[in-house]
């Protein structure tokens, strides 16, 4: 039987529904985690977000966004049932994303549990990027101890990483085709209300980029992170405590002020201690013009931790 003519009205009627849909599910999960923020749907458990997490969230709200469209189009020619026709390469898609954040978190968590791996807390990030605002006295340093903290296309160092920079593109650019399609399926007449399917060789890209992903999961060390040195200011002559994550130990380790290497002491992968320098490290002469506020960060594991500023006064 030839399908009926859908009129545009209706087309943007079901795109609003389907609209309508997501903002349901945004409201019944804002409601029951008691967050209005979207964004910590796709955070980690150190407040990070997680690029896992989000290319799942992608594929999960365009998915529903076009059952919903085309079950509305599909009702209106007067077929009620469900579109149980559902392509196996959008299924595989969909198991892909979901396979890929459920061992991303797996990984992670196994190498937090076994002490390979220690990721910040969400207070640890807040209390080191409230020290840098107030001892550099600007914006700024807020901004560069926050650039530290990973995301979507870094590592936690803040630099780019490849692996997350491929699974994202080649994910971003799989739901682009995959829209695009469902557009042209609501505009052509009649309407094609079947779901579009996901290109094969396109999922095999993905399906390489997330394998790529998981893979250098599993051969990372552990980022070295400082948190806010205690006390977070002290005169030449003292000691002081770094906290921190994965900053190695006292040999093939080092800690440096502005980029100097200076003497210190790891008792474990958590902290690191120093006394402060009765020179100052850049001139190798005292002190001028104090307080003065220095970065310290570490090298470890071949790897440098994020800067986190010190008062020498």
């Amino acid at each position: 039987m030839k399908a009926a003519a859908v009129s545009v009205g209706w087309k943007w009627t079901a795109v609003l529904i389907g609209l309508g849909v997501l903002v349901l599910v945004y409201l019944l999960a804002s409601v029951s985690s008691k967050s209005w923020n979207p964004w910590t749907l796709v955070e980690g458990a150190d407040g990070s977000p997680s690029t896992s997490k989000l290319q799942w969230f992608l594929w999960l709200i365009v998915i529903i966004f076009a059952y919903a469209v085309l079950w509305v189009l599909r009702a209106k020619q007067g077929n009620y049932s469900a579109i149980s026709q559902v392509p196996v390469n959008l299924l595989t898609v969909l198991g892909f994303s979901t396979g890929t954040a459920a061992a991303a978190k797996g990984i992670t968590g196994g190498y937090v549990r076994t002490g390979r791996v220690a990721k910040p807390t969400t207070a640890q990030k807040a209390a080191t990027q409230k020290a840098a605002a107030q001892a550099a006295g600007s914006q700024d340093a807020a901004g560069q101890a926050g650039a530290s903290n990973g995301g979507i296309l870094q590592d936690d160092t803040g630099a780019p990483e490849l692996a997350k920079i491929q699974m994202m593109g080649f994910t971003l650019l799989a739901i682009g085709i995959f829209l695009a399609t469902v557009i042209h399926q609501i505009a052509s007449n009649p309407v094609i209300t079947s779901l579009p399917n996901i290109d094969s060789s396109l999922l095999v890209l993905m399906g390489i980029s997330q394998g790529g992903y998981l893979g250098k999961k599993l051969v990372t060390v552990g980022t070295p992170v400082l948190y806010t040195p205690n006390p977070p200011g002290a005169a030449p002559g003292k000691p002081v405590t770094v906290p921190g994550a994965n900053l190695g130990s006292t040999s093939g380790s080092q800690l440096t002020l502005d980029d100097r290497p200076i003497a210190a002491k790891w008792p474990s992968a958590t902290e690191v201690t120093f006394t402060v320098p009765e020179n100052d490290p850049a001139t190798g002469a005292a002190w001028e013009k104090l307080p003065k506020v220095v970065q310290l960060s570490v090298s470890a594991n071949g790897q440098i931790s994020n800067s986190v500023p010190f008062a020498v006064t």
